[in-house]
């Protein structure tokens, strides 16, 4: 299985538009990696998870081919995971020839996007996932919507995904898994990688455990994950979806957590376990 993180940001991008805090400065100086888009990631070049504000620009700057993509799975419908608009694109006055996509999301999402799979000459559909009931998607992945700790408001749920005998947890956006979740993934068996909200990066702001996550959560749950056997030491791990407010660039970033043996996450960054 192969995941490609197409943004690793979140809301405001880093560097961020309005602002001029130390870390958007040095971003913009040193380029490369410390220059984030909004958090959207690519499985085996046909499940897309996430329907950002930035899914037309990385659509150009990889150069993925859309007509391989099937389905798309929603965490939550803040804008900088959920854009519905741009789903427009799919219908027959936008586009030509492209097979149908196909939505999950749990309730606000779907609400969402439903408004516009609903359009007339629409080639793109939509199905209400709820937390703890697995699903097949078209392209034939079995997933598991999980409870997370995120804006009640936005029906927020992270994702265990499984295909080929292969595993992995997209765990954005959330604080420490509620109790619920903990229990579904401890029945479900070793994952083979893990991608965690870490939105408050090392936590020189404060530490983050609820709605987002800073490094020093991500090192709880992780030792959690590892005495219940949730993972084990040949688990790939990754921090993912960083804000300019957790106060550290990607190079910054790396040079911390990969003394606890966990990957700061890049855009463009692509990983096959």
């Amino acid at each position: 299985m192969k995941i490609k993180f197409l943004g690793t940001a979140a809301l405001e991008g880093v560097p961020s538009p309005f602002c001029r805090c130390d870390v958007c400065k040095a971003s913009r100086a040193k380029g490369g990696r410390n220059m984030r888009s909004r958090s959207q990631a690519l499985i085996n070049d046909e499940l897309l998870l996430e329907f950002n504000p930035d899914t037309v620009w990385h659509f150009q700057r990889y150069a993925f081919d859309f007509d391989m993509i099937g389905d798309c799975l929603i965490t939550h419908a803040h804008s900088d995971h959920l854009y519905a608009p741009d789903i427009e694109i799919a219908a027959d006055a936008f586009t030509h020839e492209h097979n149908t996509i196909n939505f999950y999301a749990a309730k606000s999402g779907y609400e969402i996007i439903k408004e516009f799979t609903d359009r007339p000459n629409s080639r793109a559909k939509v199905a209400l996932v709820t937390a703890g009931r697995r699903f097949t998607t078209s392209k034939g992945y079995t997933v598991l919507p999980l409870e997370a700790d995120h804006d009640k408001s936005a029906d927020p749920v992270i994702y265990l995904i499984e295909k080929t005998g292969k595993r992995l947890l997209y765990a954005h956006d959330t604080g420490y898994f509620p109790e619920s979740s903990w229990a579904l993934l401890k029945a479900c068996g070793r994952l083979d990688l893990v991608s965690l909200d870490c939105t408050g990066c090392i936590g020189k702001r404060g530490e983050w455990r609820m709605g987002h996550m800073t490094f020093g959560t991500n090192l709880e749950v992780i030792s959690r994950m590892k005495s219940e056997g949730i993972i084990d030491d040949d688990t790939i791990l990754i921090a993912n979806h960083f804000s300019h407010n957790g106060g550290q660039t990607y190079d910054e970033m790396q040079e911390y957590t990969q003394r606890f043996g966990v990957i700061t996450s890049f855009d463009g960054m692509e990983v096959e376990f």
